[in-house]
């Protein structure tokens, strides 16, 4: 809706350098709250740190590069969609306008903030325009800080969208949302794990659990290709070695080869309607020369084919290649909290997601990350 009133004014600006520099506003803000090392709902700061109000002119953060490359936003493109609080219509990030829904629940969020006498909606638009330069204030930090809770008012609201969805979802989508959501607040302490072969009474649809066991099958044959390709670009080491097709595998990639036979031959089991993943299943379980092949030509970025052989492709990184295949993410200090309650093997992260947000909207958050202090507070 900023960037939306900021366009109005005759701001060229899109919603999406609106939204990151907002976002890298307000994670900036929640470092000056000292928070633990490895806290999941702050990104970027390593890049935010040293920063000062003075680096926070609109034109400075939303530069490309100012922020992470990966924001919180990206991940809002199918949920707000989902949940109403944009209108219908548009499928980019770019493209989306606020809705009733969007608009009641951002004045209800921002209800008990006035920094500097305005809104905070408006108080930011004036700083995208830049009219105004003013953002160090602790009521503006309240307000955008991811560390802070919703108000009572706002949780209420986002839990009946995320109840009753938007209205031209269909209405199965929304009953699945509203099973998995009390499946994840089912399980609160001392909870059982949860195998896939015992469907919970609170998903009431069969098919509902038989797709979201097959998408963690699907996820554990999809991370084991990615897994092989890493170990593969190891191998290959710079961009002046390449790797024949046909050869016999290196020591190094029989493990990783095997694990992905194996998943991907779990995921055809299941039998999954889903061409697409069925497909590229199958493409895993066929003859050693061809599984490379297929997956170093659906890659083609970081290696590419040139004949039968492999070799690097425009985006090889031989030196980040080792990080990769051991598992190191790009961003170590942005990973999601511990989250280990005994889930299904490889279920989907949005369940995972589902499940914080749960606990966010209960105001029950910061005590589940981090309890010691929560005992603390209430003495």
């Amino acid at each position: 809706m900023v960037a939306e009133q900021a366009a109005l004014r005759g701001k060229s600006v899109t919603q999406i350098e609106v939204a990151n520099a907002i976002e890298a506003l307000a994670c900036w803000m929640a470092l000056a709250e000292e928070p633990q090392a490895g806290e999941g709902r702050i990104r970027g700061t390593t890049k935010l740190a040293g920063l000062s109000a003075k680096d926070f002119i609109f034109r400075n953060a939303s530069r490309p590069g100012f922020y992470v490359t990966q924001p919180m936003r990206m991940a809002t493109v199918n949920v707000l969609p989902a949940l109403g609080l944009v209108q219908p219509g548009g499928g980019r990030f770019n493209s989306f306008r606020c809705s009733e829904d969007g608009l009641a629940f951002v004045e209800t969020a921002f209800a008990e903030h006035r920094p500097f006498r305005r809104s905070v909606p408006d108080h930011l638009l004036q700083w995208v325009l830049g009219q105004v330069d003013k953002i160090d204030s602790p009521v503006l930090r309240e307000a955008l800080s991811p560390l802070q809770p919703l108000s009572e008012k706002a949780c209420t609201l986002l839990r009946e969208r995320l109840l009753q969805g938007s209205s031209a979802s269909p209405s199965g989508e929304r009953q699945r949302r509203r099973d998995a959501l009390n499946w994840v607040q089912s399980r609160r302490e001392n909870a059982p794990p949860c195998q896939w072969e015992q469907q919970p009474t609170q998903i009431s649809d069969p098919k509902h659990w038989s797709d979201m066991r097959a998408g963690a099958g699907f996820f554990a044959a999809r991370d084991a290709a990615q897994d092989l390709l890493n170990k593969l670009e190891v191998h290959i080491g710079d961009r002046g070695n390449r790797f024949l097709i046909g050869s016999s595998l290196p020591q190094q990639l029989r493990e990783p080869f095997s694990d992905l036979q194996f998943k991907a031959r779990a995921f055809l089991e299941l039998q999954h309607e889903d061409k697409e993943a069925t497909t590229f299943c199958r493409e895993l379980i066929s003859a050693d020369d061809n599984v490379l092949r297929q997956l170093v030509a659906r890659d083609g970025r970081i290696l590419r084919l040139v004949g039968d052989h492999v070799c690097a492709g425009q985006a090889f990184e031989a030196a980040d290649a080792e990080a990769s295949a051991s598992g190191a993410t790009y961003d170590q200090e942005d990973s999601a909290p511990a989250d280990n309650f005994g889930w299904p093997p490889d279920i989907s992260h949005r369940i995972r997601n589902l499940w914080w947000l749960s606990l966010d909207i209960e105001r029950n958050l910061n005590a589940w990350l981090h309890p010691i202090e929560a005992e603390v507070a209430h003495g």
